[in-house]
């Protein structure tokens, strides 16, 4: 068994927003889906909510993965680790 004592706080911040762009731009999608769909039904169509959804919710949830990562990874290295040890993983 290997133990994780330290990660990286950049490069978990890399990765949770790459996760964080992908995830806003399926709910991009989705908003914009049913944007349209309950603009149809009730007749009340909000103007470019379907390309402010596409855009804007990848940027944010890319923003937020970033700064969560960054956090959780300094989070991790100075309280956890410290008082319970780090994550056990088993590498052949």
């Amino acid at each position: 068994m290997k133990t994780i004592t330290q990660i990286g706080p950049n490069s978990l911040a890399k990765i949770s927003g790459i996760f964080g762009v992908f995830y806003g731009l399926v709910i991009g999608l989705l908003l914009a889906f049913f944007g349209r769909i309950g603009g149809s039904i009730t007749g009340v169509a909000v103007p470019g909510l379907e390309i402010a959804s596409i855009i804007l919710s990848p940027i944010i949830y890319g923003a937020v993965g970033y700064v969560s990562g960054y956090l959780g990874a300094g989070i991790y290295n100075k309280l956890i680790v410290p008082k319970f040890g780090g994550i056990e993983i088993e590498i052949e």
